[in-house]
């Protein structure tokens, strides 16, 4: 139990993982120790400004990109938000990827005011960040700023 304590602060420190994944990882630690289930249901995922402290839906880069009509790849959004310090490519073991090495982006502490990191069930060493819809705008105006 305490290992897994551990291993999940560090992992929520490290990735920057949002309330909703630290909160599934919670029920699933306490679910594998026996421990009865005394964690909420929910977690509210906002940005740390948020006036209202209220959850605030949020997309996937590809799809808001879309949805907004701009014509950059999903890969070359997140090579300019690199640039801003926004997010971050990070890496972790994998049999199956080219030199055993996997890579996947990351929102960083000043990339959580746009959106927040979630994790897959299938694989919870991987984050795959999801953008606050409220505030896609202001991130493409950042965008607009990278050449």
């Amino acid at each position: 139990m305490q290992a897994g304590v551990i291993l999940l602060d560090f992992m929520r420190r490290e990735l920057n993982l949002s309330n909703s994944s630290v909160l599934g990882a919670c029920q699933k630690l306490q679910e594998a120790v026996g421990l009865p289930n005394l964690a909420p249901r929910y977690a509210i995922d906002a940005p740390a400004d948020a006036p209202d402290g209220s959850s605030r839906p949020t997309l996937s880069l590809s799809a808001l990109l879309k949805q907004y009509g701009i014509r950059l790849t999903a890969n070359q959004a997140y090579h300019q938000m690199a640039k801003l310090g926004i997010v971050e490519q990070r890496e972790r073991y994998s049999r199956t990827a080219i030199n055993n090495i996997k890579k996947f982006w990351s929102l960083t502490a000043k990339g959580c005011m746009f959106g927040k990191n979630i994790t897959s069930p299938a694989n919870p060493r991987e984050t795959q960040p999801h953008f606050f819809e409220s505030r896609f705008p202001e991130l493409l105006k950042l965008l607009d700023t990278v050449h």
